[in-house]
């Protein structure tokens, strides 16, 4: 409480009070009740400004402390997400992970959140925005191709939406990140050109009788200008190299080519 405040509570009642005790001795009974209304009013000014001091002081502290303490709750927040984004392995990233870290920087989307940090949690937004990149990655379980990248929306507009040349934390993590998204979007769109040539091709020997022609040693992009779509592709990884299985369906017979890193290494009638 301030020393205004107690003058008007304390101070002021009490001279006006013996001043109202003095008129009383006087016999000047008017001024004496003047005095003792005079003395309660003050007073009562005295304690609601007292009051209203004392009650502001705390909702500040209240505010100050919430403050802190959201603060303290954010940047722990922050660093429990860091430290997850900073383990995560693109090739096999890891679902329950990369939702937990979307989950923890979620709050980080509102801009004026992250201004009341004061700058505790640098680069917030864009780990939000790499931590929803990884765990549309970790839909496909380490199985995402080209097509699958040129495909997905959200992925490309997160990964477009990312600043260029970034160099904030976890910078090392998220600029590669980032260029292998935009590389196979790019790769996928080649992809899907030489598919349309090679449909035309198949299509032309078709209608000369022709059908196959893939031999041992082919490069694999031809395989589907000679043997049409596969029904499917199977792929192994490991040991640095890259196994592929085209299965197709001819005239109600299977057909195999077995292909190692982009050439044909086997056909199966």
């Amino acid at each position: 409480m301030s020393v205004y405040s107690l003058c008007l509570l304390l101070v002021c009642p009490v001279l006006l009070l013996l001043l109202a005790f003095s008129s009383f001795r006087h016999r000047r009974i008017k001024m004496t009740i003047l005095f003792v209304c005079l003395a309660v009013a003050v007073g009562a000014i005295g304690g609601i400004r007292g009051y209203q001091e004392m009650d502001g002081r705390a909702k500040e502290s209240t505010v100050s402390n919430f403050d802190r303490d959201q603060k303290e709750n954010m940047t722990r927040r922050y660093e429990q997400a860091v430290n997850i984004l900073n383990q995560l392995n693109f090739a096999h990233p890891d679902r329950e992970k990369t939702e937990e870290a979307v989950k923890l920087l979620r709050d980080f989307d509102d801009e004026q959140v992250v201004a009341s940090l004061d700058g505790a949690c640098p680069d917030a937004p864009v780990l939000l925005a790499y931590a929803e990149a990884m765990n549309q990655v970790a839909t496909y379980r380490g199985h995402m191709t080209n097509k699958d990248v040129a495909g997905d929306r959200k992925l490309l507009s997160i990964v477009q939406d990312m600043p260029q040349g970034y160099k904030g934390k976890l910078a090392d993590k998220i600029v590669p990140f980032q260029r292998l998204i935009i590389s196979m979007n790019e790769e996928a769109a080649k992809e899907a050109k030489l598919d349309k040539e090679n449909a035309k091709k198949h299509a032309e020997k078709l209608s000369q009788g022709k059908y196959g022609g893939i031999h041992p040693g082919d490069s694999e992009d031809n395989i589907t200008a000679a043997m049409g779509e596969p029904v499917r592709v199977n792929v192994t990884q490991g040991e640095g190299q890259n196994l592929k299985q085209y299965v197709f369906n001819h005239n109600g017979k299977s057909i195999y080519v077995y292909t190692k890193d982009g050439v044909v290494i086997d056909v199966v009638l």
